[in-house]
């Protein structure tokens, strides 16, 4: 299939919203073959930049699991002082004994 088909294909593709099976119709072409003009065509246009942000987002997601560790120490420092001022199990479910 010539360069000049493959692009009018992809147009119809993406700005017409043509489904594969009419693209095949509509060029006489097997589906097979236009399934994979839309794919070469995906794999060649993927954006790049999506990877170099990558670094940054893994770098801010890292300080919040640590701010959120952190938080979650103190949350269990703050049961276990009230655990021993108040000689209670703060944990521990009330009324959960078996039923008769």
């Amino acid at each position: 299939m010539n360069k000049f088909k493959a692009e009018k294909i992809i147009n119809d593709r993406f700005r017409n919203g043509l489904s594969i099976r009419n693209l095949a119709m509509k060029y006489g072409a097997s589906i097979s073959s236009i399934h994979r003009i839309v794919k070469n065509h995906r794999s060649s246009h993927q954006e790049k930049p999506l990877q170099e942000e990558l670094p940054d987002d893994v770098a801010m997601l890292k300080a919040l699991l640590r701010k959120e560790r952190l938080k979650n120490e103190l949350l269990n420092n703050i049961i276990d002082i009230a655990d021993q001022e108040l000689g209670t199990n703060i944990r521990k479910k009330s009324g959960t004994g078996q039923s008769e």
